[in-house]
């Protein structure tokens, strides 16, 4: 009789833990790793299209409100929208396109609630010289780590990006996920934390960095994505030379556009980068992405159903971003917009079946 006891007291106590832990984890589930999950259910219904500040202007408007190129082709929303902080840890009201940041966390707010995903990209100014991200002088990797000259004034770039991450909130006060690719195209020289500016241990340094001064600052919201810029006849070797370890990436990612009129070196390169990411995705149980993508003004009038499209289809991304089209440089324009010869190919690639749109995602959370 103790026995039986023992055993049905000792059944309850287990039973009240396991009810105990089961509430713990529950309330541990991050809008981050909420964010996850939709992502990996995303993956099996196809991939999310993405437009760089799409409802912020377009190529013949600007910041009118209820606007979107993409929205005004396909009657829908991109289901992922980009945008990008630049200029913030300036003190800037503005980012380095002129978009307000006000504005910007509105827009962000607006994407959230209509069911829709937000990715931002950062592009600071050289810590060092002043002068645009696309400055690679001045050993500005080298000055901005522990013990660099400018390592104070980094750090308060941090906390600059970290707050705004953290003011992105739901009427509710609900943090709002997004995913986070600061350090992106590490693998061109273009840039001050390009591989032209500072060692692969460099890089990892800062962008282990990086995401530990987030981490540091309770943000739970974030997810984060590292993407190379493409090389031809990459391998996986090259693609890990900069990843700066599992535990500071949850998507890995591409970036990578058309430039050969034709598109076969585009459609070559973009299967070949794909291919590797898939791979490495697997093994480093990551998501991935196609995190930009594009070809400038779209000349090819069917390039979204026969260039991009094809190669897609081929691999389990979560999604792709298309680059902004800016109404102040008309060479700089990636998405579809009303009057370009890609409105028809772009309403086929619209209802195409792996692509996704607001409409497509709005309900899975």
């Amino acid at each position: 009789m103790k026995h039986i006891l023992l055993t049905t007291f000792m059944a309850s106590v287990f039973l009240t833990a396991c009810a105990a832990t089961n509430k713990m984890v529950k309330t541990k589930i991050t809008p981050a790793v909420q964010l996850e999950q939709k992502l990996v259910k995303l993956q099996k219904k196809g991939y999310m299209i993405g437009h760089q500040d799409d409802p912020m202007y377009g190529t013949s408007w600007k910041y009118e409100y209820n606007r979107s190129d993409t929205k005004e082709v396909c009657g829908d929303y991109p289901a992922l929208m980009g945008f990008d902080l630049g200029k913030i840890e300036l003190g800037s009201d503005e980012n380095l396109d002129g978009v307000p940041f006000d504005r910007m966390r509105e827009e962000i707010q607006n994407q959230y609630n209509r069911g829709g995903v937000i990715t931002l990209s950062w592009h600071p100014y050289n810590p060092v010289t002043g002068e645009n991200a696309w400055d690679p002088s001045g050993d500005a990797v080298t000055a901005i780590l522990p013990g660099g000259a400018q390592h104070a004034k980094f750090e308060g770039w941090l906390n600059t990006v970290a707050q705004f991450i953290l003011s992105l909130k739901t009427k509710d006060g609900q943090q709002i996920p997004i995913i986070f690719r600061p350090w992106h195209e590490m693998s061109g020289g273009w840039f001050w934390w390009g591989i032209k500016s500072c060692t692969t241990e460099q890089y990892k340094q800062l962008y282990r960095m990086t995401i530990e001064y987030m981490r540091s600052k309770g943000i739970t919201s974030a997810l984060y994505g590292f993407s190379p810029n493409f090389e031809a006849n990459d391998t996986e070797q090259h693609y890990l030379k900069y990843y700066p370890g599992d535990e500071y990436v949850d998507l890995m990612g591409i970036d990578i556009y058309q430039f050969d009129p034709t598109g076969e070196e585009y459609m070559k390169n973009l299967d070949n980068e794909l291919k590797i990411v898939t791979k490495l995705g697997k093994e480093h149980h990551k998501i991935i992405c196609l995190a930009e993508t594009g070809y400038q003004n779209v000349p090819d009038s069917t390039w979204f159903t026969t260039k991009l499209m094809p190669v897609a289809d081929k691999y389990p991304i979560s999604y792709l971003l298309l680059w902004r089209n800016a109404w102040d440089k008309p060479k700089e324009n990636f998405g579809p917009a009303p009057g370009k010869s890609c409105v028809a190919d772009f309403l086929k690639f619209y209802k195409a079946k792996k692509t996704l749109f607001i409409k497509d995602i709005k309900d899975i959370k």
